[in-house]
């Protein structure tokens, strides 16, 4: 679809041009044969608008969704935008203590599940929030009571309206929801078709959670395109060999996942030679791609197939640069460039005092541009902390998000490389983690007097997350077994190592370089 042809300013006139034009072109290609065409995700996309309307779903409003990646839940999707109501997709994975922290702060209209999650959702803490269930028997038929024609409402939908919610860790223990507008999507999409000459003939994999950043691009690029897309359940991913025969049979021309999904394929020894003729791209993000499985993928499609690295943070749209990988950049070990930045996007590196630092030194990068998002929702304080005005302008306001990413830019070649953090958060599996979220779940339990996490980062983005504790009778399982009342499986330490105490610095606070030094060996 033309975006050009004509100025849309929401999502949900954009996906009814879309889907007008391949109405009757699959849209969604399911594992397991079954197929959604475009006229039907518009249709039942329609119905959902009026199902939400008929709930007292209004424009602003929040639908909370566990999506199980089946047809209903991408057309729920898609009906909360044409309503002007933001989505958010959270892990049915989550503890409930934490489920309950994230609908607090979003406070949804309706909470949608199927008939696995039903149970946890209802013991949830949900206030006036409705619990439906897009999976029971009956649901189908009261669904198509509803036209399967679009609501007036959805033209009074505009471009600063909220599209959806995405709940990352956060450094104060609870979770925060970074609001993407249909403006930074309707910028994304554009970008997204530009940087990847996506075409109706692609078929994108939807590998990655729908409550993870990485989803954005599989979900938006793919249906906002005219082109395909194959939903692949979190089962089928924990077996390479059998994802990939499943995938030959479908035909994807492009791969989306983060860099330890590869590895995984690759040390399960899983992937052939003749596996996916049909790709043409294979695109990584969230993470390093660790070099030496890098060369090892390089030498089943190098010849063949374009490598992408990608870089962005979920409050920017998932991705704000690209980088192609040649041959070359395979005959060191450092880590990838994260690439030019989008080119309508702009950014300024930064010191400890908000400074511009030069050319070649190390700094904070800053992002700017249509793509950074709206803030935390309900949050204002940490949105306030992160979302600042451009240091170098005065004039006007120009907001620009502090990524808390350490980059070095070489303007010569025009590209960012990755250089660290500046606190204490980790990419583990493609997941943002801050520890302190971690520390913070340590200490609420009651036998634990004292607490620091430090992380021991691995060559295959596998590292070990490692909690030293104090406390009175403390005992490794019954801690690993409390923390998984109030973390996701991700977030779980790998290692608790029980001490009488903590080391300190001469400020007299817990020395966390000694723990590294001393267990990140």
């Amino acid at each position: 679809m033309n975006m050009e042809a004509k100025y849309y300013y929401n999502l949900g006139l954009l996906f009814s041009a879309v889907a007008a034009a391949h109405k009757d072109k699959v849209a969604l290609r399911f594992l397991d044969g079954n197929e959604t065409t475009y006229g039907e995700l518009e249709h039942n996309s329609n119905r959902f608008s009026h199902l939400l309307h008929a709930h007292g779903v209004r424009r602003g409003s929040v639908v909370a969704i566990f999506n199980e990646k089946t047809p209903v839940s991408y057309a729920l999707m898609l009906g909360a935008l044409k309503l002007g109501a933001a989505y958010t997709n959270l892990d049915p994975n989550s503890p409930v203590e934490r489920l309950n922290r994230m609908i607090g702060f979003c406070r949804p209209a309706v909470f949608f599940c199927g008939n696995s999650a039903y149970e946890k959702v209802c013991g949830c803490e949900l206030g006036e929030s409705r619990v439906v269930n897009y999976q029971a028997d009956d649901f189908r038929t009261k669904l198509e009571h509803f036209p399967e024609t679009a609501l007036p409402e959805t033209r009074m939908v505009d471009g600063n309206t909220p599209a959806y919610l995405m709940f990352t860790s956060g450094s104060t223990g609870f979770p925060k929801g970074a609001v993407i507008s249909h403006a930074n999507l309707l910028n994304f999409i554009q970008w997204s078709i530009a940087t990847f000459n996506l075409t109706a003939d692609d078929v994108l994999t939807n590998l990655n959670p729908m409550h993870f950043d990485n989803s954005v691009f599989d979900f938006y690029s793919t249906l906002f395109s005219g082109a395909s897309m194959i939903p692949v359940a979190e089962e089928a991913v924990k077996n390479p060999r059998r994802l990939l025969d499943a995938l030959n049979k479908v035909g994807p021309t492009l791969w989306f996942s983060v860099p330890s999904l590869l590895v995984y394929v690759l040390k399960m020894r899983a992937l052939k030679d003749s596996d996916l003729p049909t790709l043409k791209t294979v695109s990584f993000g969230g993470e390093g791609f660790p070099k030496s499985q890098l060369r090892n993928l390089w030498t089943f499609w190098g010849d063949r197939v374009r490598f992408v690295n990608v870089y962005g943070p979920t409050e920017c749209t998932c991705i704000c640069s690209s980088y192609d990988v040649s041959a070359e950049d395979l005959s060191s070990d450092e880590l990838l460039p994260l690439g030019p930045v989008a080119p309508n996007f702009g950014f300024v590196v930064v010191d400890s005092n908000r400074h511009p630092v030069t050319d070649g030194e190390i700094g904070e990068l800053c992002l700017c541009g249509p793509n950074v998002g709206r803030g935390y929702y309900n949050n204002q304080e940490k949105t306030l902390e992160v979302f600042i005005q451009h240091p170098q302008i005065t004039a006007y306001r120009e907001i620009i998000y502090r990524t808390g990413d350490l980059v070095r830019y070489d303007r010569t070649k025009d590209l960012l490389y990755f250089c660290g953090r500046i606190d204490n958060q980790i990419k583990r599996m493609g997941y943002r983690i801050e520890l302190e979220e971690i520390e913070n779940a340590l200490g609420s339990l009651d036998y634990i007097e004292e607490n620091a996490v430090v992380y021991h980062k691995s060559d295959d983005n596998n590292g070990r997350i490692i909690a030293c504790v104090v406390g009175a009778n403390v005992d490794e399982i019954k801690i690993v077994n409390d923390l998984r009342e109030l973390l996701p499986p991700y977030m779980i330490p790998n290692d608790i190592k029980l001490l009488e105490a903590l080391p300190k610095n001469r400020n007299g606070k817990i020395d966390r370089l000694a723990l590294k030094e001393e267990y990140c060996r």
